[in-house]
């Protein structure tokens, strides 16, 4: 009975997502969202309202002691998304990809839904029978247990988004997509009637330049956003600023943020409709290949790699069946909706992440189930042994 009440609570979550994204489709169809609509609401997205949604989230979720007291997590993360990028390049020589298309491939198994998947099934766990599995001695409840797990959710999301809006949104850069704002003038041709001072000052400020160039490059609104949230959410007296209801800080910064954040996702999935309709069924057919792999990858190699790795290490931390759960969907569901913020960064691929994220929602529902069954299973053998 826990497991049918599960797969109900797991269909109704992503018919929801498919429902929105059916309805940005139909607003595409029907010209209502056209091209420039989508994007500036893609620039909103990304320049606002992501990082609005990281920095409530974040900031409020984290302290210096969970940081320091989790550490199997970010290692345990580390590890995961290390295996998967090594499965992009697998399979990019074994399928013959192009250097981009790997890169893409890369994209969709690394970053998976670590934060509304897992969370939404440790809420929906504590409604069911299923709970007693995770529940850590003999005076745990599930609302603690519930609690610790989604704490762990949000250190991975931390991570997760970090790496995402840095390394991901350089991944996702198609070969020879230049920026057209790099500077191009900073070892600035000299003639004759340059002066020599300031000459001089412009090769001191040349690596300086360029320096700062990349810098630029590598950072984005959402990422400034993370590590924003970690500073603020690590520092007791500037977190209580931002956080306590009485202070002008959160009356004027931090709940204005969390009411505009909350927007960011439910505007990105109905931007992930419209983007379907902009594919053509030429280009869909292109590219099934590569989201077999990457969903055969999400849905099938890392959650087995998760499972054993937690198997085999869980000797060298705290036995809390909770973390090894999170832990677990670490490395389990599929790519997370938020590659499509990715995509919009960078300007690339945003109609094969449309169509990645698209086919994989639509599985989600039977086959969260399925490890979700398996994962339940493992974690009661663990904590009888």
């Amino acid at each position: 009975m826990a497991f049918l009440h599960l797969l109900i609570l797991s269909v109704q979550s992503s018919s929801l997502i498919l429902l929105v994204a059916v309805t940005g489709y139909c607003c595409a169809k029907y010209g209502i969202l056209n091209a420039s609509a989508q994007k500036g609401l893609s620039q909103l997205t990304i320049k606002l309202l992501m990082p609005c949604l990281l920095f409530a989230q974040v900031a409020e979720s984290i302290d210096a002691d969970t940081l320091l007291q989790l550490w199997p997590l970010p290692i345990f993360f580390i590890i995961i998304s290390l295996i998967s990028g090594l499965l992009g390049l697998i399979g990019g020589k074994i399928f013959n990809f192009s250097s981009s298309q790997t890169r893409f491939v890369a994209t969709g198994i690394i970053f998976n839904n670590v934060t509304s998947l897992p969370i939404g099934l440790i809420q929906s766990l504590v409604a069911t029978e299923a709970i007693s599995f995770l529940l850590w001695g003999d005076h745990d409840t599930p609302k603690k247990a519930a609690a610790r797990g989604i704490s762990y959710a949000l250190l991975n999301t931390l991570l997760a988004n970090i790496l995402r809006f840095s390394f991901g949104t350089w991944l996702l850069k198609k070969e020879g997509n230049i920026d057209n704002n790099r500077i191009t003038d900073v070892e600035q041709v000299n003639t004759e009637n340059t002066p020599l001072l300031s000459s001089s000052h412009q090769t001191f400020r040349a690596p300086f330049s360029n320096l700062i160039y990349k810098i630029k490059e590598f950072m984005n609104p959402p990422l400034y956003a993370a590590l924003i949230a970690i500073i603020v959410g690590t520092i007791p007296t500037i977190k209580s600023l931002f956080f306590k209801d009485s202070t002008i800080f959160y009356i004027v910064i931090t709940r204005p943020a969390q009411y505009i954040g909350d927007i960011a996702i439910p505007l990105t999935i109905l931007l992930l409709g419209a983007q379907l309709n902009n594919l053509s069924s030429s280009k869909s057919r292109e590219i099934l290949g590569i989201i077999s792999y990457i969903m055969t990858c999400r849905f099938i190699i890392m959650p087995i790699i998760g499972i054993l790795l937690v198997v085999m290490t869980r000797e060298w931390y705290f036995k809390d069946p909770m973390l090894w759960f999170v832990m677990m969907m670490t490395a389990s569901g599929p790519s997370a909706i938020n590659i499509m913020n990715m995509a919009q960064i960078t300007g690339t691929f945003q109609e094969e992440v449309a169509a990645l994220l698209a086919y994989s929602y639509l599985a989600l529902a039977p086959m969260v189930t399925v490890f979700m069954m398996i994962m339940l299973g493992v974690i009661e053998r663990l904590t009888n042994n």
